[in-house]
């Protein structure tokens, strides 16, 4: 039986040709290979550009327009969006630094402090009404990690999802699905004020037909506020 072919928000699909890494002097597809000790060659469809602080929800000003349609939106996931870096490669926590991460919330958190994030808080215990009084000396601002554990019985490996913080004194997030568009609404559809308590369920199919057995939707929960500091944070 044929493996279900999911949608991930962040992680790298086996079926996504664009963005898996190949074994250095296998490289087929993409303009640029970034060479990795321990990951091997990772597909880059444009260079790096990195965006501004402090930061807004701007969609086409983010990163010289980078996370839109008509530049490359399908070779950036949440991790590039919220920490405003587009690598134009599908960025992976710790990937720059030789880490190939399992899903689990404290391993893509290490991930993440190895490219430069700062872990803030307790966890799940952090709210997001104490973040300004967490806030770094850095300039920079919050993101958010959820979490999507794996579910065997469906053969669904996990999946990460990050949203990040572009009003801190409003609360306002705003989030990137995978390849999708920028958005400043959770998975149903509603504002973010709250990563915590924002919706990130996700219908995968196959049907998608409500009450459907046969579909398998996954939810992603929250797992921890990071900080993101301007111009210390390194990803591929």
């Amino acid at each position: 039986m044929e493996k279900p072919k999911f949608k991930f928000s962040g992680m790298v699909a086996d079926h996504d040709h664009l963005h898996v890494v190949s074994a250095v002097g296998e490289e087929t597809i993409a303009p640029k290979y970034v060479d990795v000790p321990g990951i091997g060659s990772i597909p880059q469809y444009s260079p790096t550009v990195t965006g501004t602080e402090p930061i807004m929800y701007n969609p086409p000003g983010d990163c010289d327009g980078n996370f839109m349609s008509y530049r490359f939106q399908p070779n950036n996931n949440c991790y590039n969006y919220s920490t405003n870096i587009a690598t134009n490669s599908f960025a992976q926590p710790g990937r720059k630094h030789g880490t190939k991460i399992t899903i689990d919330g404290e391993v893509v958190t290490n991930a993440a402090i190895q490219d430069g994030l700062i872990a803030i808080g307790n966890t799940t215990e952090t709210k997001v009404s104490e973040l300004k009084d967490l806030t770094p000396d850095n300039p920079g601002h919050f993101v958010a990690l959820m979490i999507s554990i794996p579910d065997h019985s469906v053969n669904w490996p996990g999946d990460y999802h990050w949203a990040r913080c572009d009003d801190l004194a409003n609360s306002k997030w705003s989030q990137k699905d995978g390849g999708d568009q920028v958005t400043n609404f959770d998975f149903a559809g509603n504002p973010i004020s709250d990563p915590s308590t924002a919706n990130w369920t996700v219908n995968q199919g196959p049907g998608m037909i409500q009450g459907n057995n046969d579909d398998v939707v996954v939810e992603y929960k929250f797992y921890t506020y990071m900080y993101s500091p301007y111009g210390k944070v390194d990803i591929i």
